[in-house]
């Protein structure tokens, strides 16, 4: 019953980075195997490689206002 529940936790974080990572214009496939195997410990992972996507794309010193 435990390893169910660990899978269904597993698989839920996987999608969840598959639908961020589609989102934020990240590699899906990546993600997703991350969310799968490691839950929610790749989020600052996931935030930091965001940033360094934004900044790769607009500078440090562009300002961009968000929603």
């Amino acid at each position: 019953m435990l390893s169910l529940l660990v899978v269904i936790v597993a698989l839920m974080f996987s999608i969840f980075f598959y639908c961020q990572a589609l989102s934020n214009g990240l590699g899906r496939k990546r993600w997703a195997f991350a969310g799968f195997m490691f839950g929610p410990f790749i989020w600052p992972m996931f935030n930091m490689k965001k940033r360094m996507k934004i900044n790769r794309l607009f500078g440090f010193n562009c300002l961009i206002f968000r929603a």
